[in-house]
């Protein structure tokens, strides 16, 4: 028999995988957790709970699709937008936008519908959001105030192209400029031998006549062989003849749009329509707009617009685009790498050159970038993978992020999102509206997984968002979660409020850990109301930093047992953590398979109050905090270690639950152990 005192240092292994239950060897394992839930890893190796939600308002209509999308101008002018059936709200500064008038959310008017917003992509520049969808022409959401927003299409010019014609079949323009019709001498060559379509208004069609090349844009299909088209200003026909050096234009309705962009060395670049999945095209040099590939005179130059299309053993559908050191096109068969070659060599149409990286598919998901690396969903749904350059390669690796904990996205990730401050973390939602966190500080060798699940009955998170915060400390995760409330589904923008911190001077009545919650902050009122988005709800009540007893919303309001002039009041929530079987080294060998009794169990912890540990889920016992010197009515968080002598009968596996279900802030640091190991 041997008495033996381990310590679990940190929980930067994060939840690992019930495959890995038997690697005692793993370094990692020393460091991990058998579940983790509702607990955040910090970087330093502690595990704290996370904030609660705060609730801000529902969107237009529940039963719809709804989607979040992240507009960054800067740090002080960021927004969350609510796409929905046919139009976009705005969230700023933790609160919705409202009309001119203060009665109603601001609103801008969209194509798309609530059935189309999975296949939404969008990119930035600026105050402009480029908005793609292969059913749609591309638009532009520009900014000018925070209640001035304005939809429009782009007005692609002059391309992108396909091929020049190379059939016998003319093309005769009536004018040189302004509204002309062109005729065309037959249907050959045009949209695969069909003639032109309805769907063809609004393509471009680029003509060649005395070696000068003119554009114009289709207004008006007449039939299969004539359309009206109004000539662009700058790209004047040089003749009003006939001619059969014609192209038409990639971009339309009848060949589909592209799905996704981005822009790369002072370039915007886009990809992936229906009819070509694999390719690529890059605007002129500084010119977001114009796509010309030569010159009027035919010529190619360093600044014009380019066409790329991926060659390999079969299609790799282009599924997003991320603009890094490279230009990084992700598909169905890996990431490819799209650059000049040589970095100190910008990008031009003759020296463009695209190199696959690995084999490790891309699925839809929209990926992030965590300082020098691409964090990025794999083909399978199942994967988180990191997209990073490999000294010992001399190029990119994809390693498996997800490798000692595959079980952690068993739920399929749909969306990931991105908090780099004040601690660097992944967001994981999955098709089932669970939500997971990854903690990614590569350099300090940190990757650590923790579950994340909501309160509140059949609470699931539908989409995120990050953006800076208003005071620009960190970086808030705005979700849209949906629950059923007073018998009915309702779907709420919320957003997680910031860590508690008494280094960045909160006092315990500052503490926000309850689920979409409000704060009233006055004179001292027992009454609370406007608590109508959780009617008929328990909800969880943090009174002056003191937990009051659980109360139901009724008629929006509920009736404090003590008047508060800070309450917290939201739907409650608990954070859980449970620790692997400890193994410790005896003279008689490893301790795992032994009978071993814990004597007692130590916790160092920081800014905590309220903790209950046991071995047996059920029959948890209160770590206790309140000493006979705290006057009642107040709490006191404690920094230090708290020991608790356990009742545990002698078993030959032992495995400790930790939780914390009052809404209070809870940070552990470590956690000791007194056992005593029995050969038997």
């Amino acid at each position: 028999m041997a008495k033996v005192t381990p310590i679990q240092t940190n929980f930067t292994g994060g939840e690992i995988s019930p495959k890995l239950l038997g690697r005692v060897d793993l370094t990692k394992y020393t460091t991990s957790c058998k579940r983790l839930e509702n607990f955040i890893v910090f970087p330093h190796g502690g595990v704290t709970k996370r904030s609660g939600t705060r609730y801000i308002a529902e969107v237009k209509d529940s039963s719809k699709t709804v989607r979040l999308i992240p507009f960054v101008f800067s740090t002080v002018q960021a927004y969350v937008l609510e796409f929905g059936d046919y139009y976009v709200r705005f969230y700023r500064n933790e609160g919705q936008l409202l009309n001119a008038a203060g009665t109603a959310p601001y609103e801008v008017a969209t194509p798309y519908a609530h059935t189309e917003l999975a296949d939404l992509d969008f990119t930035q520049s600026a105050d402009v959001l480029y908005l793609f969808h292969k059913d749609y022409a591309p638009r532009k959401l520009s900014r000018t105030g925070a209640t001035s927003w304005t939809l429009t299409t782009l007005d692609f010019q002059d391309g992108p192209w396909g091929k020049t014609n190379v059939t016998t079949t003319t093309l005769t323009n009536s004018g040189k400029t302004g509204t002309v019709t062109i005729t065309a001498s037959s249907t050959t060559g045009i949209n695969n031998n069909t003639g032109f379509q309805s769907t063809d208004v609004g393509r471009l069609v680029r003509m060649e006549h005395t070696a000068k090349w003119g554009c114009a844009k289709i207004t008006a299909v007449g039939s299969t062989t004539s359309v009206t088209a109004t000539v662009h200003g700058n790209f004047e026909f040089e003749q009003a003849t006939s001619t059969t050096v014609w192209r038409l234009g990639e971009w339309c309705d009848t060949n589909g749009w592209p799905k996704h962009g981005s822009f790369y060395q002072e370039r915007f670049f886009a990809a992936g329509s229906t009819t070509k999945p694999n390719t690529v095209w890059g605007s002129v040099s500084g010119d977001f707009e114009v796509f010309s590939p030569t010159n009027r005179d035919g010529e190619v130059l360093d600044d014009s617009g380019l066409t790329l299309t991926i060659s390999s053993d079969q299609v790799n559908a282009i599924r997003w685009m991320y603009s890094a050191r490279h230009m990084q096109l992700g598909t169905s068969d890996g990431p490819f790498l799209m650059s000049s070659g040589r970095d100190d060599l910008a990008l031009t149409p003759t020296n463009v050159k695209v190199n696959r990286e690995t084999t490790d598919g891309c699925s839809r998901a929209k990926p992030i970038g965590a300082s020098k690396a691409t964090l990025y969903v794999d083909r399978n749904r199942l994967k988180f993978r990191e997209l990073a350059y490999a000294v010992e390669v001399d190029g990119y690796n994809t390693p498996d992020l997800t490798l000692v904990a595959e079980h952690i996205t068993s739920g399929f990730v749909e969306e990931i999102a991105y908090t780099k401050t004040p601690d660097s973390l992944a967001w994981v939602r999955l098709a089932d509206g669970e939500m997971r966190c990854l903690t990614y500080e590569r350099e300090q060798d940190v990757v650590a997984w923790s579950r994340h699940i909501l309160a509140g009955t059949n609470a699931v998170v539908k989409s995120m968002a990050s953006i800076p915060s208003q005071d620009e400390s960190e970086d808030q995760l705005y979700l849209l979660v949906s629950r059923t409330i007073d018998g009915a589904t309702v779907q709420y923008v919320e957003f997680m409020e910031h860590q508690f911190s008494q280094a960045r001077g909160d006092v315990p009545a500052d503490a926000f850990y309850v689920d979409s919650g409000l704060t009233y902050d006055g004179s001292p009122v027992t009454v609370l109301s406007g608590l109508d988005h959780l009617e008929g709800e328990t909800v969880s009540v943090l009174v002056d930093g003191t937990t009051h007893r659980n109360l139901t919303v009724s008629s929006g309001s509920i009736t404090l047992d003590r008047a508060g002039s800070v309450v917290h009041v939201g739907l409650p929530y608990a954070a859980l953590l449970k620790t692997l079987d400890p193994e410790v080294q005896t003279e008689e060998g490893p301790s795992q398979g032994k009978t071993r009794r814990v004597e007692r169990v130590t916790f160092r912890v920081v800014d905590t109050y309220g903790l209950k540990t046991g071995t047996d889920d059920t029959n948890l016992e209160e770590v206790l905090f309140r000493t006979p010197a705290m006057p009642m009515g107040s709490i006191q968080l404690f920094t230090g270690d708290k020991r608790l002598l356990l009742r545990h009968s002698p078993d030959r596996a032992f495995e400790l639950t930790v939780k914390h279900d009052v809404p209070q802030p809870c940070t552990l640091l470590a956690i000791m152990y007194s056992l005593v190991v029995s050969e038997r």
